[in-house]
């Protein structure tokens, strides 16, 4: 037991001493392969920060081109809305003119019609009615009137309505009613005619107004109807056949020269 006790320690100092000699070793070959590796990281670096000036480049490029997008849309934007302004106007216009359109295809004809407010725009409007005329008396300032366009048929719109009334005076009775005129006082270039009725709906110069009555009637320029006395033996079936026109309704409308503003007038006269 003592003998390989006494050997060991008698190496033991030289196991000591070699242990520091392979330290050293392994420190110098590490030493070196640490330089390589500075350098390779310093070489990293530089790339690295190449790749950073490369992304300035990117981001620069990037940056200008979205730039550009975004002015590109700007103007776009612009030019829309200046499009949809334009379009605005244009519409506008475009109402404008067909409510001008509009408006004078309801007047027909516009400034040279006939005053709505002086006579009936149809059978028995009170804005027609100019009342009675007794024996002896006339009707001379009547409105003179305009209707622009050719009669299109009894109710439809061209044409014009007056009412007058022939009372019976008792004082003198059939047969000495007198006699009722309607004429034209006014009737540039013969433009103008005109029908007579007793009551709206009845036939045009009906209940012997007239000779010819009905739809086939010839429209008139001048209408009288005269109370005279056949006689005392035909006085009864006459005053029976042929009623007094105690009211009698006139509708005028233009014959010819569609759309044109020649006027006419009517008087009235019982005598």
């Amino acid at each position: 037991m003592d003998a390989p006790m006494t050997l060991a320690r008698r190496f033991l100092p030289c196991l000591t001493l070699a242990l520091p000699l392979v330290v050293a070793c392994n420190n110098d070959g590490g030493g070196d392969d640490g330089q390589n590796f500075t350098t390779n990281m310093s070489t990293t670096s530089t790339t690295m920060g190449d790749s950073d000036t490369m992304g300035d480049e990117v981001g620069s490029e990037s940056g200008d081109t979205m730039g550009s997008e975004s002015t590109t849309a700007d103007d776009t934007t612009a030019d829309d809305t200046t499009a949809d302004d334009t379009t605005a106007d244009d519409t506008t216009a475009d109402d404008t003119t067909a409510d001008d359109t509009t408006a004078d295809d309801t007047t027909g004809g516009g400034e040279c019609a006939t005053d709505e407010s002086l006579v009936g725009q149809s059978c028995g409007q009170d804005a027609g009615n100019y009342g009675a005329v007794a024996n002896g008396e006339s009707i001379a300032d009547m409105p003179i009137g305009t209707i622009y366009q050719t009669d299109n048929g009894l109710g439809s719109g061209y044409e014009d309505w007056y009412r007058f009334e022939f009372p019976v005076d008792p004082g003198m009775a059939r047969p000495f009613a007198g006699t009722a005129t309607i004429q034209f006082a006014q009737n540039d270039n013969d433009d103008y005619r005109f029908e007579i009725y007793r009551d709206c709906g009845a036939q045009a110069y009906g209940q012997g107004l007239a000779s010819d009555f009905g739809s086939n009637a010839p429209p008139l320029t001048e209408w009288s109807f005269n109370d005279l006395d056949p006689g005392p033996e035909e006085q009864l079936d006459y005053l029976e056949m042929v009623p007094w026109p105690t009211t009698v309704t006139v509708r005028v409308f233009r014959f010819q020269n569609d759309e044109s503003c020649g006027s006419y007038q009517l008087e009235v006269v019982r005598d």
